[in-house]
């Protein structure tokens, strides 16, 4: 007589295209360790992912059973996907050969029926049909079949607990990392106080499973086929050594200074180790988060904390922790470039180390956008409109998740993104309202007020004001006097003699200033870093110049021999000249990999780049911290040209302090008189930080409906104004105005008519919904004031030909692409040419609708001159030849970051304005391949033969891919045809070594 086991799970699959699962090795892992925990007799195996090929789910689902004795009982669990023709899916299986790759479940079924064994138990986490983030393969090709694959092990001697009926999707909980089924199986085997039987707890899990689906707001049906004469039972059943090896219970355990401390939370030990190398401890805050907020036992959270004061690291400790609970963790992000900085930081630390799976979202064309819908990550980086895009069009793939990570959580009260934010927030807020809470940790710099943010969103908040490196803040004037803030006084220091400050060019400047004052900083410490923030991208260039050239420091060789050779624009040979001089800037015009080289130079404690002049840009979270932090400006130069608030000041200053380096970080702003000086201490030092407020506007109601429709399929009329009051600004608005309801459903009662004669929503007088165009205008990147802007001209010009090339030109006509700075010289004739050179890349009569609402014939000819920008662009122009050709004078000159910034707001708003363009013209040429064709030739700049070349392995300039093209490379096949040699003699040396690491055999 044997007991014998088998417990299988499949969370990966070989196939790209088949959705992964996050809690189907849990499922087996949980009912194995359990069973062999408290039946010492049974031959208990384990079989999970990789090991679940078709052959061994066939050996152990029909071999066993009918190589069974007749005195065997049999306990065997699958948990994974299903195949609407009743397939069970293995570890290899294929879509396009389901038949050849799976097990069929009437295979099973005989095999079950006919086996001499004396009882067979199976237990099914799978469905056979359901929606996209249930446990079906979705997208397989096989028809759904209408028969119940249940029925034939009906029989003496057999059980089936199947998860679902045959019709209706099984589910997995992303909260706690198991199917439904096998969740409520486990909790009703450790509820019994004695012996108990089959019986006992099939009707216990039947219960459990329809409340538990319930409460998620899902319906899944359990079933139970089949008997066993006298039953089967089993003793109570505890958690024993396996079990508790698996799922460490962390109630009661609290973590120390020590690192070594989260182990007995489940975090792997190798990850603790790479940990070590990071930090040497955890800090207040982050013992705080662990061990009072409940971070690791999946609790909400809002993290309010100085800059560099380890907030990110809460972020992570609790990613890890949800992964090892079976669970996906997705990390939002304000900028691109934190994007691309943390992928590469996860990646070095959870991916290469751990084999965690790091994807990313960000608008490239390197997004794995199919990889996150497919389950195939473990951690994901979005930004946030990214994510908010997914989300609302796909929101099953909310499903899989159990933690979101929002950093920069301030950005809620930014005037052109707060929307986006704050629609991410609604989003999650409503997916919790079904009672089975997804874990947030929302992470923000110092504020002034949490505004009620937390009992909007129903969160517990951790507030700080300590520093792991204490910040000393200051203003100096031109006198050379600072004025310091010090446990609240103001304290006076001459840092600076008179004489040091001099007039140094015809009138007086910021450089008179700022030499000797990093000169003296320098002086004090030979491992001084100094950021300088500058308001302009010319001014952070020419800041880093003249200190280059005044200060005589060493040479940053490292960096200098690691620059590309090809494509260089103007800023390129500037940056050469000043890293020669040991300083750096960085802005916009830098290319990627020029700004990836100044960050890591900065960083580098052995690098010779002591100063670095930035944009602003660079506070957002960029890894770059500094021993001193200067503000030269105190405000943004840019379409609103508003001072900096107090918060945008405290996150630029928290910059500065370099842990392990540093006793103490210092900023300084800069002032130009002892009584600016004073009043600059008084806004910023002594000032309070602005609360946390929402960028609703009720002047913009049809915005935040239109956004908001998006997240519900239909809504009845009488519960529209619900939409508006589930938001931030709706939740603060009703707090302070109990009336504020009723004036929102009277805007509302004027809103939706106007909205429905614009076809934007239809319905009836009971329930209304977003039409067709609605739809597409609430998916928008622009606002809903430009898509029907661009609707409008559209229908203006209905006999266009609309085309991919005529859509790229009207979206220059759009206020967002008016509003970005580009160089008009209005004297003279010059910039008169570009209405007649656009008519050479598009049709005439597309040129001149680009007049339309013109302010004047200036802005007219802006918009023709973006256009003759992009055509150069995308079609390889080198950028030195673009950035003469649209200059007019050195003080209207046209730089890389012009160009790019051009490209990326076109290729931002393309999919928007294409989606809108054939609703209005459903037979436009604007077929998917030649829109994507164009997306990603408007971020790489190259012409359409070379997009081949983006199939290589790795990542190259835009100037190397030109190199390739100029040698009539246009393939990854003739690149590694190319001799050694060859490519060093195109590449560089330098370059072409690091390409040639990924050769592949036999070329």
């Amino acid at each position: 007589m044997a007991f014998i086991g088998k417990f299988i799970g499949i969370n990966r699959h070989l196939n790209h295209d088949i959705r992964d699962l996050s809690g189907a090795v849990k499922d087996a892992s949980g009912l194995w360790a359990l069973f062999k925990d408290n039946i010492p007799e049974l031959d208990a195996e384990l079989i999970v992912d990789e090991a679940a090929t078709r052959d061994r789910l066939y050996k152990e689902l029909v071999g066993l059973p009918a190589s069974a004795g007749p005195e065997d009982t049999l306990i065997i669990s699958f948990s994974g996907h299903g195949s609407p023709d009743h397939r069970i899916a293995a570890y290899d299986s294929s879509l396009t050969d389901l038949e050849g790759t799976s097990i069929e479940m009437q295979q099973v079924s005989e095999a079950f029926r006919s086996s001499p064994a004396k009882a067979i138990l199976f237990i099914l986490d799978c469905c056979f049909a359901g929606d996209a983030a249930s446990k079906v393969l979705d997208g397989a090709p096989s028809p759904r079949s209408m028969k119940n694959p249940f029925l034939p092990f009906e029989g003496k001697g057999r059980i089936l607990i199947a998860a679902a009926n045959f019709n209706e999707p099984a589910w997995e909980l992303p909260t706690t990392g198991h199917g439904i089924l096998t969740k409520a199986l486990i909790d009703s085997l450790l509820s019994f106080q004695n012996q108990f039987g089959i019986t006992n707890l099939v009707d216990k899990v039947m219960e459990t499973v329809r409340g538990e689906a319930s409460r998620f707001g899902k319906t899944q049906t359990p079933v139970t086929v089949g008997l066993i004469e006298g039953g089967l039972t089993f003793p109570p059943f505890k958690r024993g050594d396996e079990f508790l090896k698996l799922f460490p219970n962390s109630l009661g355990i609290t973590a120390s200074e020590e690192l070594d401390s989260l182990q007995p939370f489940g975090i792997p030990s190798l990850c603790i180790e790479n940990w070590k190398r990071q930090i040497p401890k955890l800090n207040s805050l982050q013992l705080k988060a662990i061990n009072e907020f409940g971070a690791l036992s999946g609790q909400s959270l809002f993290v309010v904390a100085p800059t560099s004061a380890g907030k990110t690291f809460i972020g992570e400790v609790s990613a890890l922790r949800s992964i090892c609970d079976g669970r996906k963790a997705v990390f939002l992000l304000p900028y691109k470039a934190l994007v691309n900085e943390k992928y590469s930081h996860f990646n070095n630390t959870y991916g290469l180390n751990l084999g965690l799976r790091i994807i990313r979202c960000s608008g490239d064309y390197t997004d794995q956008v199919k990889e996150y819908l497919k389950g195939k990550f473990d951690i994901a980086l979005f930004t946030y409109e990214m994510f908010l895009s997914v989300g609302v069009s796909t929101p099953e793939s909310l499903d899989q998740l159990g933690l979101v990570v929002i950093d920069e959580a301030q950005f809620i009260t930014d005037p052109k993104r707060g929307i986006s934010v704050e629609l991410i927030f609604t989003l999650l807020r409503n997916k919790n309202s079904f009672g089975i809470p997804l874990q947030l940790i929302a992470l923000s710099a110092v504020v002034g007020g949490i505004n009620h943010f937390d009992e909007w969103l129903d969160l517990k908040t951790l507030m700080s004001n300590e520093r792991p490196i204490p910040l000393r803040e200051g203003v100096i004037d031109r006198t050379g006097t600072v004025s310091w803030l010090v446990d609240g006084e103001e304290l006076e220091e001459n840092l600076l003699s008179r004489h040091q400050i001099r007039q140094r060019k015809a009138k007086p400047s910021t450089q008179d200033l700022l030499v000797p004052l990093v000169q003296t900083l320098l002086a004090k410490d030979n491992k001084e870093k100094i950021l300088i923030f500058r308001n302009k991208r010319g001014s952070a260039r020419g800041c880093a110049a003249y200190l280059s050239n005044d200060l005589n420091l060493k040479p940053e060789s490292n960096a200098l021999e690691r620059f590309p050779v090809h494509d260089l624009s103007d800023s390129t040979n500037k940056l050469r000249s000043c890293l020669a001089g040991g300083t750096a800037f960085h802005n916009s015009d830098l290319s990627p990999l020029e700004k990836e080289i100044v960050e890591e130079a900065f960083r580098d404690v052995n690098s010779k780049v002591s100063i670095l002049s930035s944009t602003t840009t660079l506070a957002a979270g960029i890894n770059t911290p500094a021993s001193t932090v200067i503000l030269a400006e105190q405000e943004f130069v840019g379409t609103d040209g508003r001072p900096f608030t107090v918060a945008e000041y405290k996150n630029m200053a928290g910059r500065a302090g370099r842990l392990g380096f540093n006793e103490e970080g210092k900023s300084l702003i800069l002032a130009e008189s002892p009584f600016q000086r004073k009043q600059l201490f008084h806004k910023y030092l002594r000032s309070s930080l602005e609360p946390i407020v929402s960028s609703f506007n009720s002047d913009r109601t049809e915005e935040w409906l239109i956004r908001l429709l998006l997240q519900v399929s239909a809504v009845d009329r009488n519960k529209v104004a619900g939409l508006i009051l589930g938001t931030f600004g709706g939740y603060l608005e009703s707090r302070k105005h109990p009336e504020w309801s009723k004036k929102i459903e009277l805007d509302l009662n004027q809103l939706i008519p106007e909205m429905l004669r614009l076809k934007l929503l239809e319905g009836d007088s009971s329930f209304i919904r977003l039409s067709l165009l609605g739809t597409a205008c609430a998916r928008s990147s622009l606002p809903l004031s430009s898509s029907m802007r661009l609707v409008e001209i559209l229908e203006r010009n209905q006999n266009l030909l609309l085309n991919i090339m005529t859509l790229l030109a009207l979206i220059q006509y759009l206020p967002e692409s008016d509003v970005g700075f580009i160089p008009i010289f209005k004297r003279g004739h010059r910039e008169r040419v570009w209405p007649a050179n656009a008519s050479s890349i598009v049709d005439t009569q597309v040129v001149s609708a680009l007049q339309f609402g013109a302010k004047d014939t200036f802005e007219y000819a802006a918009r023709c001159k973006r256009l003759c920008i992009l055509h150069d662009w995308i079609n390889g122009v080198a950028i030195d030849k673009i950035e003469s050709s649209y200059t007019v004078n050195p003080f209207y000159s046209v730089g890389r970051g012009d160009v790019v910034r051009i490209a990326d707001n076109t290729r931002y708003h393309l999919s928007s304005a294409v989606e809108i363009a054939l609703i209005i013209d459903p037979s436009a040429d604007l077929s998917p391949e030649k829109v994507d064709s164009l997306l990603v030739r408007l971020q790489v700049g190259l012409p359409e033969k070379g997009l081949n070349l983006l199939k290589l392995p790795f990542e190259m300039t835009r100037g190397e891919y030109l190199a390739l093209l100029d040698s009539d490379i246009t393939s990854s096949e003739e690149f590694w045809s190319c001799s050694n040699g060859d490519l060093s003699q195109i590449l560089g040396e330098n370059r072409s070594q690091l390409f040639l690491k990924f050769r592949p055999n036999g070329n």
